[in-house]
């Protein structure tokens, strides 16, 4: 059997650079859409292959003023968004139950790759937008260059959800709702000994993580 699925990402980084950084995280909303493929094994147990467009991200808040630190109590002055674009295979185990309406659980890990992104700033009132750009010959006025070798492209982490489904014509509609977590530091070191210096002055890895909500009709192809 097979779906499109399409639907909105909640996402936000985790992470501090040092002890003292105080700034504020908040979450971005994006488009999440794809394709999704299941076997199943037994009518409550399946294996679903998913290919999805998704948007991960961050937008930050922090004080800039001269002399002070950054604290949550106080009047942020300089916020940042970035947004970046993955493609993304996650690969699940589903278990259904109930027959009429259906209700199921999933869980399974998933692989992303860093497509393309964009940020945005604004501080005193000025606004500076660009894209987020992996090649440095393709840099433009206000991209920002994310080199390879500080940024890492590729992700890996698991997803938890489940949901509800009813037969509807020829195939299944659906609802699903998950949490994705990532496993890997979107940032690299170049070598152990400087990731343990950075976290010895507090710093913590910066990781993805999501919150979906996504509409799908499963329906069998052989048919």
């Amino acid at each position: 059997m097979s779906d499109p699925r399409l639907g909105v990402n909640f996402a936000k980084i985790t992470g501090k650079y040092n002890k003292d950084d105080d700034s504020k995280g908040g979450w971005i909303t994006g488009l999440e859409f794809g394709a999704v493929g299941n076997y199943e094994f037994s009518d409550m147990i399946s294996l679903t292959a998913e290919l999805l467009f998704i948007t991960d991200g961050d937008k930050t808040s922090f004080n800039v003023s001269d002399g002070e630190k950054s604290t949550l109590s106080s009047e942020y002055d300089y916020k940042f968004s970035e947004r970046y674009h993955y493609m993304q295979l996650p690969v699940l185990v589903k278990f259904v139950f109930g027959s009429d309406f259906q209700f199921y659980g999933n869980l399974g890990p998933y692989f992303g790759y860093k497509i393309g992104g964009h940020y945005k700033t604004n501080f005193d009132n000025n606004t500076t937008k660009g894209r987020i750009r992996f090649k440095k010959d393709k840099v433009k006025d206000d991209d920002w260059y994310q080199d390879p070798k500080d940024y890492r492209r590729f992700d890996l982490g698991m997803y938890l959800g489940g949901g509800v489904q009813k037969q509807v014509g020829p195939g299944k509609l659906g609802a699903d709702l998950r949490f994705g977590m990532g496993f890997l530091d979107t940032n690299k070191f170049d070598s152990k000994d400087d990731k343990q210096n950075a976290k010895d002055n507090g710093y913590k890895s910066f990781r993805n993580m999501n919150i979906s909500l996504t509409l799908t009709y499963m329906y069998d192809l052989s048919k």
